[in-house]
């Protein structure tokens, strides 16, 4: 790629500094009183709020970042499914491309998320992940904007990179355009799109505990004007792990076409399919302290998983698109999905708190587990403009409407039998006769629908101002292993959103969302906790470069959430959560793109001033109130095809309160700070081969992957692996 002139990259540096300096003074400038008045705050997830700025003249194709090389993208469309710069959206935005993907290997939804500036992800078991934002949990994925909400509060299986061109991480409460408003933020994953000239790739790595991968991606017009065109996915990985006993394995498979219908329709039509299939997954993990309440040490390798558990899952979706350009600014996008995921699992957990002398207190919970969840979703919305005052002005408006049927069998025997001692247990459990097990299931459908709508007002050239409404109906049927799954919600949720230009880099936002998100975690009496409720406020400052190629905010937070689940305790098979309402607020800094030609940085800085319940006390204390992340890599002008890289993960300490000693003394769990680092390097041996190396966790650093859970395990150990990149 040519350099850029020398100008530009004497402007980025300027501007990255400035940035910085004016970000630094704001945060200092404005105490935690001041913030919990006026700032903004956290969502949680699903999808974007509305922000309706001036709209160049671009399309969402534009965004794609597969090829430029690039650890930033020119426009994004979660927060308003239109076409904005990262300045135009009022909310912080992290974007993680293709190229930071390909560079890091971040080949999964945890290790990519683990990547983002202000995103905690919350392990709490091999196949079983929470992701937390601001402070609270995301709860939906969404898949080209549309989305893709948790029955169950949690992400099941590894979620593959394979078919992902980028994923766009919006902050904040999402309440305009998704089906409810969560104050953490919404995770977008952007599909790759067929090209209208043929490419193919293919990509072999081979990594520590015997880890191998192969993807391939080929795409091709399928006609002679490339009216029609097609892509082809596909990716295979199996190996061990640092973990005793386990392993995973992986198939993933993807088709999407893309036709002409005329110069402004285009249809597309698509199919994905991934299953999962681990060998002694951890259901539950390691129990962390004794009845003492000292901390059990633990080799970083250590799993209670016998040998005959495994968890099996299958994610597949097909898709319809249709795009109309009806003229005059004015355009229609419809979508239908239908999505199964199933699960069939034999699990084991070993529960309890072990003596410190002996090492007995360790029971069994085997279990069979059998679900699948059947989603339809259908989303059809409109943007155009109209003129009002003199000025043009835009308006966005539309529905979505989804139902999830859920249906699960729970097979239990050889309960709450004493184990072993812990030190002396080799960790086998005799695989019981499932057959004659004592059966539970749950049978339940929620269905949702959200009509929304929102102006953008130009009020000046310098000045634009966005209002909303979104009004949310979600139900649910039938039973959870016993227990009513009955509910019925509704609420108009508001959002008002201000952008105000200081000169050409520079811009200050606020913004305002109701909080509404029917949810469906049992207390420990078997209730279904209240629908959250609440308010998010951001206010923040964002710039640019000249070029347009590096971009930095600050944004101040605030959340007032009631309701919000909190896990309790373990209780028949099930987790038990309470309702807690909580206050939070923090700032966050981050900077991201091409400082100088060929150096591309991805980093942000997060702090809570506080997560406190209404009385003042603190909450959700496994997260962290300081976090910083920094990815960069750098093209060696002097050595032609060379790239070197690094990123650092750094966080302060988190803890969990466990309970009381015999003695009346408090057990916490505690996670000290940690930073963790990894290594990248590659070499372009010509335009068709490309060779790497990526080194994880380069220190060895021990630590928890969660503190979220009464139980937990610890992270990877150091990995290496090598990979080979075939291109045509």
């Amino acid at each position: 790629m040519a350099a850029l002139p020398t100008y530009c990259n004497t402007a980025r540096l300027r501007f990255a500094p400035n940035l910085i300096l004016v970000s630094v003074l704001g945060a200092l400038a404005a105490p935690p009183v001041g913030v919990a008045q006026t700032v903004a705050q956290p969502g949680q997830t699903t999808s974007s709020v509305a922000t309706l700025q001036p709209i160049n003249a671009v399309s969402q194709n534009d965004a794609t970042s597969e090829g430029t090389g690039q650890y930033a993208v020119p426009v994004v469309s979660s927060a308003t499914r239109m076409p904005l710069s990262p300045r135009e959206t009022p909310q912080t935005i992290n974007v993680v491309t293709r190229t930071q993907m390909d560079d890091f290997r971040l080949d999964n939804a945890t290790s990519l998320l683990s990547a983002v500036p202000g995103v905690f992800v919350q392990q709490v078991e091999t196949d079983r992940n929470y992701y937390t934002i601001r402070g609270y949990d995301v709860t939906n994925f969404q898949v080209d904007g549309i989305g893709m909400p948790f029955s169950t509060e949690e992400q099941i299986g590894d979620l593959d990179m394979a078919f992902y061109d980028r994923v766009e991480v919006l902050k904040g409460a999402n309440g305009l355009l998704s089906n409810t408003g969560n104050p953490s933020g919404t995770v977008n994953f952007i599909r790759k799109r067929p090209k209208r000239e043929f490419s193919a790739n293919a990509n072999l790595s081979y990594s520590s505990f015997a880890t191998r991968r192969l993807d391939v991606d080929i795409s091709s017009p399928l006609n002679s004007s490339g009216s029609v065109r097609g892509r082809l996915i596909g990716a295979y990985q199996k190996g061990n792990s640092y973990l005793d006993r386990y392993g995973l394995e992986k198939k993933m498979f993807g088709v999407i076409v893309d036709a002409d219908l005329g110069d402004r329709t285009t249809l597309t039509l698509g199919h994905t399919y991934q299953r999962n299939k681990s060998k002694s997954p951890m259901w539950g993990a390691l129990s962390l302290y004794y009845t003492d309440g000292s901390a059990i040490d633990y080799d970083v390798s250590d799993s209670y998983a016998p040998d005959w558990a495994y968890w099996n899952t299958t994610d597949q979706s097909s898709f319809a698109e249709l795009n109309h350009d009806w003229g005059g600014g004015w355009k229609t996008k419809g979508s239908l999905t239908y999505r199964k995921i199933s699960q069939d699992a034999e699990q084991f957990l070993a529960y309890g708190v072990p003596d410190r002398e002996t090492g007995l207190g360790l029971f069994s919970y085997p279990t069979k587990y059998d679900r699948y969840e059947k989603q339809w979703i259908a989303d059809i919305s409109t943007t155009g403009k109209y003129t009002l005052g003199g000025r043009e002005h835009d308006v966005m408006f539309g529905i979505n409407t989804n139902r999830s049927k859920n249906y699960m069998t729970s097979l239990e025997t050889d309960l709450n039998i004493p184990l072993p001692s812990l030190f002396a247990w080799d960790r086998h459990f005799p695989r019981p006769d499932f057959d004659n097990a004592t059966e539970t299931f749950s049978d339940f459908t929620v269905r949702k629908t959200t009509a929304f709508a929102a102006t953008r007002l130009n009020v000046a050239d310098d000045f634009k101002v966005i209002a909303g409404l979104n009004y949310t109906r979600a139900t649910s049927t039938g039973e959870h292993y016993g227990e009513p799954r009955d509910y019925k919600r509704n609420k108009i949720s508001p959002y008002l959103g201000l952008i105000y230009d200081l000169n050409d880099n520079y811009s200050v936002y606020a913004s305002y969302t109701g909080i509404f998100n029917p949810q469906s975690q049992v207390d420990i009496d078997g209730q279904i906790l209240p629908a959250v409720e609440g308010k998010s406020y951001e206010l923040g400052l964002k710039g640019e470069s000249a070029d347009g190629r590096l971009s930095g905010s600050l944004a101040l937070f605030r959340a007032e959430q009631d309701n919000t689940a909190e896990y309790d305790t373990f209780k028949d098979g099930l987790s038990r959560y309470k309702a807690v309402d909580s206050r939070s607020s923090g700032f966050e800094l981050a900077l991201q793109g091409e400082i100088l030609s060929g150096l591309q940085v991805s980093a942000g800085y997060t702090h809570f001033f506080s997560i406190k319940d209404e009385d003042g006390n603190a909450v959700r204390e496994f997260v962290p109130k300081n976090a910083i992340t920094v990815a960069a890599s750098y093209a060696v002008p002097t050595v032609h095809g060379l790239k070197v890289g690094g990123a650092v993960r750094w966080q302060s300490e988190t803890r969990r309160l466990q309970g009381q000693t015999a003695g009346g003394d408090d057990i916490y769990t505690k996670q000290k700070s940690y930073a963790v680092a990894d290594l990248m390097a590659s070499y372009e041996i010509n335009k068709n081969v490309t060779v790497g190396v990526n080194v994880k966790n380069v220190f060895d650093k021990k630590y928890l992957t969660s503190t979220q859970w009464e139980q937990g395990f610890y992270a990877p150990s150091r990995s290496v692996g090598m990979n080979v990149q075939l291109k045509y």
